[in-house]
C-alpha cells in the first residue's frame, strides 16, 4: 500500500483489497457479500476524484493500526481504528468531491481496473 502512494489510482485498488480481505476473514460470507458490494460502488465513485486525495499516507498509517489491531486479537482497538478511518475516509470523499480535477488522467479500461480489484 504504501508503494502506491504515488499513485493514487493504484492506492485505490489496494485500498479495495483490503477491506474485502477484511470482510472476508471475518468469516461472515453476508459481510463478505456486502462488502463486494460496497466496494465496487466506491471504487467507481473514487476513480473519478482520488487524483485530488490528499491523505492517502494517513489512510495507510490507519490502515495498518487496524491490520496490526486484527493481528493482535484486540478488538477494540481494531474498532477504534476502523472508525477513524471510516471518518477520515468520508472527511477525504467529500474534499475530493468538492476540489477541482488536478489532472485529467482516468485509467484506460475502468472496467479492467474494476475487474483486477477482486
Amino acid at each position: 500500500m504504501y508503494a502506491s502512494l504515488g499513485n493514487p489510482h493504484e492506492y485505490l485498488i489496494h485500498d479495495v483489497r483490503f477491506h474485502r480481505t477484511i470482510a472476508r476473514a471475518a468469516g461472515n460470507p453476508i459481510l463478505a457479500a456486502l462488502m463486494e458490494t460496497i466496494t465496487a460502488n466506491l471504487y467507481d465513485n473514487r476513480r473519478l476524484t482520488v487524483e485530488n486525495s490528499q491523505d492517502l499516507k494517513q489512510s495507510a498509517e490507519l490502515h495498518r493500526e487496524i491490520y496490526r489491531a486484527i493481528r493482535s486479537h484486540n478488538p477494540p482497538q481494531a474498532k477504534l481504528s476502523m472508525e477513524q478511518h471510516l471518518n477520515l475516509a468520508r472527511m477525504a470523499q467529500a474534499a475530493e468531491a468538492n476540489t477541482p480535477q488536478t489532472a485529467t488522467h482516468t485509467p484506460a479500461d475502468p472496467a479492467a481496473n474494476a475487474r483486477s480489484i477482486g
